[in-house]
């Protein structure tokens, strides 16, 4: 009897021993397993693809009491909202590339199970639960003579190793649908950079126009003012009838009300460069010079055609077009075979004292271990229909996609045309109009004299102070609309650092300091995007 005890006991000590030794080679398996997972070639982030995005930190700034266009449009790219909400769209589409890159690595599980159960066991035979909730714990044991309900310590330890090994291109084809969507958000930020850029400049040409509105209507009620002190002494004099100062009252009335209207105006756009520079709720002016004045330096020169093609507007549709393109992509490749490795090491242990091993620490610890290796193969044989309806979807977005993109092309080819017109029409009427300035007011000196000698009457003065006014008003509008036409054109052309080139050589001209070459703050390029 001793002796078969202690060839038990030797037999347990031997199975212990077989189980350890099995359970250290299982763990030197999972180790080399995660080791090579991390160190087989997998798809880079293919530098170049993607640039990093600078940790910028988004706090509204105030802008000086009076600005330049420059720093209207500096402020505008530091201020407004719509930039902060595709930029933080950007940061989260570029997570979605890490994430798409986490596919690659292994599922790896660890799970530690201590229980009391009832021992009831009963031969039976359970079917698989297709609702999916578990409700039946998997039981195993001998069947039992009678029932008892004193619970016994049961407890389950394990770690569990998944690694797809072949996917048939799909976690590829992921990365590059995440690359797509990061460039398309990419392209959307810089477009949007553009366009505030564009709003800020274009709302301080209006700002700086109704400013120079009222100083030539300023001009023009001090000319009528002037006429109407020269009315007024004649008629004192008795030499001109009393009806014509009467009459002079009412223009310089009306003059008044002209300067109040555009003190109006120019008052409104100021509130308006103030929104677009993304302060609102800020007073600010504007410093007009030198877009009161001809760009000489681009006066003479005719601007050579832009490829359209390189504009923001028309790489964010290209990139649309190309993030549903990988989206096809995508759903092809998962309709394909998928090899899994599977490995897992368990140790279980159980205070039911009937088991042949003895209970270890009453059935708190292991009393044998496992472990297993394979392969599994799966296919989604049905998942045929629903990827075939998701592609057409994918189809007609890129098809939509396109249409939008030949629909931005045909509305910049009309932006384009339509500034080199402007350009070129403003720079004639800006020709015209020191002229017509010049002979206005040699008009209005000689209908004055003559007004004075009583050669002609109230009238013709009155025609020649007004026709003095409207001419300067003009000359100022007009030399505006130059800048106004050399904006738009850089707007078509997708840069507006050209524009704000000939801004600071007009500003050097007029003994301002050389600023800085203009580049829109935050551009990020996709250099070498497939």
């Amino acid at each position: 009897m001793q002796v078969l005890l202690f060839m038990n006991s030797f037999a347990d000590r031997q199975q212990v021993k077989a189980g350890r030794r099995g359970l250290r080679k299982l763990v030197l398996f999972l180790c080399l397993a995660v080791f090579l997972s991390w160190s087989l070639p997998q798809p880079s982030l293919s530098a170049g693809r993607e640039v990093s995005l600078p940790e910028l930190q988004f706090q509204p700034i105030r802008p000086p009491r009076a600005v330049t266009i420059r720093e209207a449009v500096d402020v505008a790219l530091r201020n407004y909202p719509t930039i902060n909400n595709k930029y933080y769209k950007l940061r989260a589409s570029l997570s979605n590339v890490k994430l798409a890159k986490t596919q690659y690595l292994p599922n790896l599980n660890f799970d530690v199970q201590i229980s009391g159960v009832t021992p009831n066991r009963i031969a039976s035979v359970v079917m698989n639960n297709v609702s999916g909730f578990d409700t039946v714990p998997v039981d195993s044991g001998p069947s039992v003579r009678s029932t008892s309900y004193k619970p016994v310590v049961n407890n389950l330890q394990g770690g569990n190793l998944n690694w797809l090994l072949i996917d048939g291109g799909l976690r590829k084809a992921n990365d590059n649908f995440a690359y797509a969507d990061a460039r398309s958000a990419r392209a959307d930020l810089n477009l949007t950079r553009l366009d505030v850029a564009f709003d800020a400049a274009d709302a301080f040409l209006t700002a700086a126009a109704a400013k120079q509105v009222i100083k030539s209507t300023r001009a023009a009620l001090e000319h009528m003012e002037a006429a109407s002190l020269r009315a007024r002494t004649l008629v004192a004099e008795g030499l001109r009838p009393g009806v014509d100062a009467a009459d002079f009252d009412f223009e310089v009335a009306r003059t008044r009300i002209n300067l109040i209207k555009a003190e109006k105006e120019a008052r409104l756009a100021l509130v308006g460069l103030a929104e677009k520079m993304g302060t609102a709720a800020n007073d600010l002016d504007v410093i007009s010079d030198p877009l009161v004045r001809r760009p000489v330096a681009v006066y003479e020169r005719e601007t050579a055609p832009f490829d359209l093609n390189a504009h923001p507007i028309a790489l964010f549709k290209t990139a649309e077009i190309k993030r549903w393109r990988a989206k096809q992509v995508l759903l092809d490749k998962a309709y394909r075979p998928h090899l899994w490795l599977n490995a897992s090491v368990w140790g279980r242990g159980s205070g039911d004292r009937t088991n042949p091993i003895k209970p270890v620490a009453a059935g708190v610890l292991p009393q044998v271990f496992n472990y297993m290796v394979g392969v599994s193969y799966s296919f989604p044989v049905m998942e045929y229909f629903p990827l075939k309806a998701q592609k057409e979807m994918a189809r007609n977005n890129e098809l939509a996609a396109r249409a939008e993109y030949e629909l931005a092309m045909q509305v910049l080819e009309k932006k384009d045309a339509r500034a080199r017109i402007l350009l070129a029409q403003a720079r004639k009427v800006a020709d015209e109009t020191p002229i017509l300035v010049e002979t206005a007011k040699v008009r209005e000196i000689k209908v004055m004299k003559r007004y004075s000698a009583g050669l002609t009457n109230m009238v013709s003065l009155a025609q020649a102070e007004k026709a003095l006014a409207e001419a300067e008003v003009e000359d100022a509008l007009a030399q505006t609309e130059v800048w106004r036409a050399m904006l738009a054109l850089a707007y078509v052309q997708g840069d507006l650092a050209p524009f704000m080139q000939v801004v600071d050589l007009a500003q050097t001209s007029l003994g301002g300091e050389v600023a800085k070459p203009f580049s829109l703050p935050g551009k990020f390029e996709d250099n070498g995007a497939n």
